[in-house]
């Protein structure tokens, strides 16, 4: 993009091409006055407040800087006295839209600073009189009329940048106010909760509740910026506390979010210093036996330890080890850790694995949603070839089995913004979903038909000619195989499969097969099965004899769970790679089969660090019973989960945002991080905790540092090639591999990392483990709310997103529950072979006729309680998604 050389009040300044005279300005470093406009990226300038009005050189009248494009040698002042003058009088206007009550309930807003600036005088217009109550109906939001300018900020907000469309400015002269939905109470409407309103909202009329409580801006006492723990987009975002309280949550200009947060990074950090923390180690009390039959959390397992000094739990813990690893072997030991945590954490907490306790059997908890394998099996690559932002370039976007407004909602504004634009979306899922009314063609497949639909889409693009013949020719192997394989699978047989009908199947396949760049998503809805590699190798044949990979707009992108989930698999914290993906000499156990090993007394003893399996794994009963036999069972974590009631040493943790480190998110976008706060207690960071284990293990760890970790992980990983500490700490972030500037992020437009040529591996073959039948009619399908994440340990003890989400569903179409004579909201109870939860029952449209769909998140009905304990041959990726199941009135 080329530069523009402008000056603002006399300062000379490089504008990019298209950017308005207020971005040139912020870019730069400049603060010009605003109010209405936002600099951040996806905002179109509104243009109503006129506080950013400016004198431009050869211009007769004042100017608004945030609509004013810039040009060849535009010279603009600020700070002559007509502008003062207008902007002053300007704000005055502004000001009589408020009551001066509202004004003293909101201090240190940019509204207030602004009036301060500018020299206003608030009351020189007198004021609106109030016309609406307040609005306190959401749980985490407040809305105070009286304090509204209606400047139309939170709208932008609300339906341009998030594009959730829920706040509206209804009425007409004087009686212009903020609306949601069609008049709804905020509470009441279809508000995603993220809180993109509050954070625009430059004069509080639109705040956070916590905020509001601690007495507005003015009672922030320190602010440190993090990274979301939430997911694998990464994004930015400053916490403000108020004494020891994070009471406001502002996304942070990062290079993944741009200033968006979802609802759990807005609303989630009060478990920060909820009363559950661990803050003290703990050992198991001599009177506290492990029972497989009980199943607890929080308080429940405080009453199985007493409080311990570091140093006598860590003796306790390393001598465990080591007499495990004397009586049986180091093979009887395990390792599982967690993406949760930082790339230093894994690096060394897999070094001490191989080195301190001698076991292959080192994994994390990606294992469970792991869908990057065949990735890396056709390209040599392990990460996505184009980031989610080249969806901006992108004319079409397929995407299977990911429900991204709930599991990556900053990661789906982005897209809505694409879609919005024009990129057309074939979307693959069994239910609708947010994305669905964005969809040119939403493919409703029937559970488990994914590999059916591809093959013949794939199918259609062959035999119809539509496949990018120099492409298949020159950079593609296993084509004919291929063309063999997916021969029988007709757009007819197809649809008699899948319940798509034949002819969308093959203009959804002519759309995708016909763009000029396409990008390729897919989710934990292919990756969770125990067919989840084949469902996988499908999407990706298709994606490749298209040619949709390596150019702008067009990649692979696996869209992934946890916000380390790539850095945890470069760093090596996996059983058959070391870090840099590095063969194993010999492959450990998967994090299934360590607690497969531990029921026959094959694994003694495990060190979990960060990592829930009593919750995550499926088939629970299972897990707890290798749990429960072990001889030795250290648990590091940040707060007493369901897997720490069976340990016999509990070390607490630091959590992300209180220690130092790097993070590598979907993108393959590696960010520094620093402390936002510091830890409760005698909380330490994951990798002090391993360091000091590897010490009393033998191993010379005494003098290790952040900075000395991330540089020796750097030399052992090929992709980190050119990166060290200096360069983080300078830039904050870099997206690896290191590439020249104007090279684009998309990769692979000349060969792969295994070679020339790509390759289409074949299929597995296998199927589901198990079918309905008479007794088990339903398919049982697991997944994540968008108030929650993962296990819950984290999200279920923040307030707010316990208020949006408080309790576990059986999400049903309303036919099966009129079918079953069962109203919405009655106590049913769903049973596998495996056992039984009870939960009300929801009556949900958007899920598809025989399926029964849980949250993951509830300890009291945990959905895996009930899964299959069958792993996909290549992945180990457990069977989350299809499982026989019976429903039943209670």
């Amino acid at each position: 993009m080329s530069l523009i050389p402008i000056s603002i009040d006399g300062q000379s300044i490089a504008a990019r091409d298209g950017q308005t005279l207020l971005q040139a300005a912020a870019a730069a470093g400049l603060d010009l006055p605003h109010l209405c406009a936002a600099t951040r990226e996806g905002f179109a300038p509104i243009g109503s407040c006129r506080t950013c009005l400016v004198e431009v050189e050869g211009e007769a009248e004042l100017v608004p800087a945030c609509r004013h494009p810039v040009h060849p040698g535009l010279a603009a002042r600020t700070d002559t006295p007509r502008a003062a003058r207008v902007r002053r009088l300007a704000v005055e206007l502004l000001a009589s839209e408020m009551s001066p009550a509202a004004a003293a309930r909101h201090p240190a807003t940019p509204f207030q600073l602004l009036a301060a600036r500018t020299g206003a005088d608030a009351g020189r217009f007198g004021h609106r009189a109030g016309h609406r109550p307040a609005d306190a109906s959401h749980p985490a939001i407040a809305l105070d009329p009286e304090a509204c300018i209606r400047c139309g900020k939170c709208r932008a907000g609300c339906r341009d940048v998030q594009v959730n469309g829920v706040i509206a400015l209804a009425g007409r002269g004087d009686g212009i106010h903020v609306a949601f939905d069609a008049g709804a109470a905020m509470g009441a409407s279809s508000c995603a909760s993220c809180g993109e309103c509050a954070q625009l909202c430059p004069t509080g009329a639109l705040a956070p509740k916590a905020l509001v409580a601690a007495g507005g801006r003015a009672a922030v006492t320190a602010s440190g910026e993090t990274v979301c723990p939430f997911c694998s987009v990464g994004c930015r975002v400053t916490l403000h506390r108020a004494g020891e309280d994070v009471v406001w949550a502002e996304g942070g200009d990062g290079p993944a979010n741009h200033g968006r947060l979802c609802v759990k990074g807005r609303f989630g950090f009060s478990y920060l210093r909820h009363s559950d923390r661990l803050t003290t180690p703990l050992v198991r009390r001599a009177d506290a036996p492990k029972d497989a039959a009980l199943s607890l959390r929080g308080a429940a397992v405080l009453e199985l330890f007493r409080p311990a000094e570091w140093d006598e739990a860590m003796d306790l813990a390393a001598r465990g080890f080591a007499r495990v690893r004397a009586a049986h072997g180091p093979h009887a030991l395990a390792v599982l850790g967690s993406a949760k945590g930082a790339n230093e954490d894994a690096y060394l907490l897999q070094k001490l694995a191989r080195t301190g306790f001698g076991t292959p059997h080192v994994d994390h908890c990606t294992r469970l949603c792991a869908s990057v394998p065949p990735l890396a099996e056709a390209t040599g690559f392990a990460a996505v070839t184009a980031p989610i932002e080249e969806i901006a370039r992108a004319e079409v976007v397929l995407m299977v089995g990911s429900n991204p407004d709930s599991n990556h909602p900053v990661a789906a504004s982005l897209m809505k913004n694409a879609f919005r634009r024009g990129v057309k979306l074939i979307l693959v899922d069994p239910g609708t979903q947010a994305l669905s009314r964005f969809a040119t063609h939403h493919l409703r497949t029937a559970p488990g038909t994914d590999v059916a639909l591809l093959s013949a889409m794939t199918r259609v693009v062959i035999e119809e000619g539509l496949y990018d013949r120099a492409f298949v020719a020159g950079r593609l192997e296993g084509f004919e195989a291929l063309r063999a394989r997916v021969a029988p699978f007709t757009p007819e047989r197809a649809a008699a499969l899948t319940g798509v009908p034949a002819q969308e199947l093959v203009a959804a396949a002519r759309l995708f097969a016909g763009a000029g760049a396409a990008m390729t998503f897919w989710g934990m809805g292919a990756s969770q099965h125990a067919f989840g590699a084949d469902n996988i190798r499908t999407v990706i044949a298709l994606a490749l004899v298209c040619g949709q990979v390596g150019r702008p707009g067009a990649g692979l992108h696996p869209l992934r769970g946890q916000n380390n989930v790539q850095g945890s698999c470069d760093a090596g914290l996996l059983p058959n790679y070391l870090p840099g993906y590095r063969p194993a000499a010999q492959a450990g156990r998967t994090v299934v089969e360590m607690f497969d090993a531990a029921r026959l007394g094959e694994v003694r003893g495990l060190y979990v660090v960060g990592g829930n399996p009593a919750m995550a794994n499926p088939d629970l009963a299972a897990t707890r019973a290798g749990l429960a036999r072990l001889d030795h069972l250290v648990v590091q974590d940040i707060f007493p989960t369901e897997t720490a009631a069976f340990a016999d040493v509990i070390l607490p943790a630091a959590a992300l945002a209180e220690r130092a480190g790097t993070v590598t998110n979907t993108d393959r976008l590696v960010q520094r991080i620093a402390p936002a706060m510091p830890p409760p207690g005698d909380a330490r960071p994951d990798w002090r905790i391993i360091a000091d284990m590897g010490v009393r293990l033998g191993l010379p760890w005494a003098d290790l540092t952040v900075e000395r970790l991330f540089e020796e992980m750097a030399r052992e990983l090929p992709a980190l090639a050119g990166f060290d500490w200096p360069l983080l700490a300078r830039d904050g972030h870099a997206r690896y591999p290191l590439r020249p500037a104007g090279a684009g992020d998309s990769l692979f437009g000349d060969g792969f990392a295994r070679g020339q040529r790509a390759s289409i591996a074949p299929l597995d073959a296998s199927g589901a483990d198990e079918t309905t039948d008479a007794d088990y009619p339903f398919i049982l399908m697991t997944g994540r709310l968008r108030e929650h994440w993962h296990t819950g340990t984290m999200t279920r003890r923040s307030p707010v997103l316990e208020a949006l989400s408080p309790a576990p569903r059986a999400h049903m179409h309303p036919d099966d529950l009129a079918r079953l004579g069962v109203p919405a909201g009655t106590q049913v109870e769903v049973r596998t072979r495996r056992g039984l939860v009870r939960l009300a029952a929801a009556a949900d449209p958007a899920v598809r006729p025989g399926v029964v769909w849980m949250a993951m998140s509830f300890f009291e009905a945990a959905a895996n309680e009930l899964t299959v304990n069958r792993l996909d041959p290549t992945t180990r990726v457990p069977e989350f998604k299809f499982c026989a199941a019976e429903v039943r009135r209670t």
